[in-house]
Formats: C-alpha cells, sequence, structure tokens
C-alpha cells in the first residue's frame, strides 16, 4: 500500500469526500444495552474525546475488510463476524464547520467524508489496543446521556442514535 504525501493527502481531503467506515460497538440490550466509545486524542484538535472507531476505506479494500481492519488496529479481543458485502445501518456526512452546519451531520475539521456506519456486538473480553487509535475503551448507556457534548467528537452522539436505529435495537435513545 502506497502512501500519500502529506501535502497531497491534504489537497485530497480539500477536493473531495472521503470514503470512511464507522462502528459502534454494542453489548447487553433493551434499556441495559451499552456502546463503547474509545477515548482519543486528535493531534489537530487538542483534547481527548469519546468517540466511535473507524476511519477511511483504503484504495482497493472492500467496505468489510476497512471494518476488520479498523476494529483490529483498534481493539483487541474483539470477535467480529461480517458477511462478505455488509450492508451499513446508517450513513453520516461529516463536514468541516465552515461547510454546512446541523444536527443531522457529522462535524469534522479536518475533511469532508461519507461514512458508512455499523452497530456491531464484539464479544465480551474487548479492549483498546496498546498504541491504537483508541488509549482506552469504556462502555457508556446506549443514549450517551452520562456524556457532555465537550466530551464527545461532534458527531458521535448522532451517528450512535442513528446506527442504533438503523440497527433495529432496542432503547436506542435520542
Amino acid at each position: 500500500m502506497t502512501s500519500l504525501p502529506d501535502d497531497l493527502w491534504a489537497t485530497v481531503q480539500a477536493s473531495v469526500p472521503v470514503l470512511c467506515v464507522d462502528v459502534a460497538p454494542v453489548r447487553g440490550d433493551g434499556d441495559r444495552l451499552e456502546v463503547g466509545l474509545i477515548r482519543r486524542r486528535f493531534a489537530d484538535t487538542g483534547a481527548p474525546v469519546w468517540c466511535h472507531l473507524g476511519g477511511r476505506v483504503r484504495h482497493g479494500e472492500t467496505t468489510d475488510e476497512a471494518v476488520a481492519r479498523h476494529v483490529h488496529d483498534t481493539l483487541v479481543g474483539a470477535d467480529l463476524d461480517l458477511p462478505t458485502d455488509p450492508q451499513p445501518h446508517h450513513v453520516v456526512q461529516w463536514f468541516p464547520p465552515d461547510v454546512r452546519t446541523g444536527d443531522t451531520f457529522g462535524r469534522d475539521p479536518r475533511k469532508h467524508a461519507v461514512s458508512l456506519c455499523w452497530a456491531l456486538p464484539l464479544g465480551p473480553d474487548v479492549t483498546a489496543r496498546q498504541g491504537g487509535e483508541g488509549s482506552e475503551l469504556r462502555w457508556f448507556g446506549h443514549d450517551l446521556a452520562d456524556l457532555a457534548d465537550d466530551g464527545l467528537w461532534p458527531g458521535t452522539r448522532h451517528l450512535v442514535a442513528a446506527t442504533l436505529r438503523g440497527a433495529g435495537l432496542p432503547g436506542r435513545g435520542a
């Protein structure tokens, strides 16, 4: 896999939407449904925040391969069982703040992206991978009510709620 030089990657991100896959790990059911979020520090945005896991799809990579790569690069102990052509539970559009506003869009100061999103059970013994994207994995109530917006990546609350709705999971909150 060839990497783009930083200046060319910045030009790409400023020019076209980037295709991403995002995962909301889930466990439990009904009112006890929980969502796993990773604690992550984004170099260009400052303080650590809680966010879903995922990222871009590489050239030549299928969506199931991209989901598996992001899950396994970020977490240890994940039991992932995806079909060859998984259909997302929701699609989120991410925009830089100067492009669009609104509650139905995610915010990403770095780029415009379109993300295919899944709510996936990943097994009982999942933890954050040492040196991975997240410094820790923590389980929260399905509505993320115990998290203030300033402690979340902008758009994560919407992504989780819409993805759980799309997956037909009970107790999916707002």
